[in-house]
């Protein structure tokens, strides 16, 4: 699995990945704590035994993940959700040292983090972030370990007191951690423990799993061969997600607007619906279930939209402007036309998601999309609900807002430029 020849950055690649090629915490864990073999005069050991590959290991290892805008607990939480930590206090120290190193600076008590608490000095700052590191891992045992009494376990008083002021060579003046800030870190403690054993290593997904997987790596690693996860992550997952859903999500929104359920088209895409999709007059819901086909249809092509899917964004777009019943064949006279529109308030629903996507995503349909929405309108405009009509006091789905710009002999010359394909200059 590791690729030759190996180098630290395969091997940190490898254990960063641990539960997804099934390796046993407790062993990835004693491997980052290992220190190493130094060298042997006539015997040198082999390059992966060596102390120097252990400790680039273990750096790169901690380099691979996003402690970016979130606090050190936060990041401590994922961190140790990946691997369990061994028993030995210099293997623990080593760990705890290469995570402050990664996570101190950037953080959100680091230099470069939102809070500052830290000193802005980054080597204090990740002394910083491991003492307190060592000391929320103590409050973490102190607190759920059943075999100390109640009344001698640590108050948050003593945490806060361990833990405002390092000393002089650690924290500066006006950089003392704030009482609210380890009072809010011992409540965190107490009410959630930092588990490591059991969650995670038999394929279930813990919160701070799910955390670590939505942030993604921060960067490519240096042996771009071997990096089992994607570099985006985050997006990976939601694309994924979005891939697996839609369709489901969109044939849901179908039965709401009483329509048959979406048919997929054998590569990748559906099969549009008829020129009557609305089997049922009333849908599933009546007009409740036709608002919550609308707030479903804007919701889903809002987040698509802003997922950069727009294949998928069209072919959802298309089939809620199927679903209004005016694109078709016209197998049906006007008048049967109009009644099934004026008398399906699932049909007049898809017409406002519709117009409401071209009013505020018109730059984001492409020319199918514009002859669906204009097919809807011409549908509306002969049909004589657009405005109303004289017989109906103007009272339609639609309203034009702006006068004609054309003269009535400009606008019927048009009309037969149009209608003979004369378009010319």
């Amino acid at each position: 699995l590791i690729p030759s020849p190996v180098t630290p950055a395969s091997v940190a690649a490898f254990l960063r990945n641990a539960l997804v090629v099934g390796l046993d915490k407790k062993a990835v864990g004693q491997y980052l704590g290992e220190a190493g073999k130094g060298p042997v005069p006539g015997k040198s050991p082999p390059s992966w035994e060596r102390d120097w590959f252990h400790k680039e290991v273990l750096t790169t290892y901690c380099s691979l993940f996003r402690f970016e805008r979130q606090s050190l607990l936060d990041g401590l939480r994922m961190f140790l959700a990946s691997f369990r930590l061994p028993g030995e206090a210099q293997m623990i120290d080593r760990i705890l040292q290469a995570f402050a190193e990664s996570c101190g600076r950037v953080c959100d008590e680091g230099p470069e983090g939102h809070t500052k608490l830290f000193s802005p000095d980054p080597k204090k700052a990740s002394d910083a972030a491991y003492l307190l590191s060592f000391s929320i891992i103590m409050l973490n045992t102190d607190q759920h370990n059943d075999n100390i009494r109640e009344d001698r376990k640590m108050s948050a008083g003593d945490f806060v007191k361990n833990n405002t002021d390092y000393g002089a060579d650690i924290t500066e003046k006006g950089h003392e951690l704030p009482p609210e800030y380890l009072v809010g870190i011992y409540e965190s403690i107490r009410e959630e423990e930092i588990r490591t054993e059991g969650e995670g290593a038999d394929g279930h997904m813990t919160v701070e799993r799910w955390k670590d997987v939505l942030r993604g790596p921060p960067g490519e690693a240096e042996d771009q061969s071997f990096v089992f996860a994607s570099q985006n992550d985050g997006n990976d997952l939601k694309e994924l997600v979005l891939e697996t859903v839609w369709m489901p999500i969109l044939s849901a929104i179908g039965g709401l607007w009483g329509a048959p359920p979406i048919e997929p088209d054998g590569e990748g895409g559906i099969q549009p619906p008829g020129s009557n999709p609305h089997r049922n007059q009333g849908g599933m819901l009546g007009a409740q279930g036709a608002r919550l086909g609308m707030d479903m249809s804007l919701a889903m092509l809002d987040g698509v939209r802003n997922l950069g899917r727009m294949d998928i964004f069209h072919q959802i777009f298309g089939c809620v402007c199927r679903y209004t019943g005016l694109l078709g064949t016209y197998d049906k006279d006007g008048v049967d036309r109009t009644w099934s529109f004026v008398n399906s308030v699932e049909a007049q629903s898809a017409v406002g998601v519709a117009i409401q996507i071209a009013r505020d995503a018109g730059d984001a349909l492409n020319l199918e999309a514009w002859k669906c929405i204009w097919g809807i309108i011409f549908e509306l405009r002969d049909l004589k609900l657009l405005s109303g009509g004289v017989t109906n006091n103007k009272k339609g789905i639609l309203t034009e807002s702006e006068p004609d710009l054309l003269s009535q002999s400009s606008r019927r010359d048009w009309m037969m430029r149009l209608v003979k394909g004369d378009m010319g200059d």
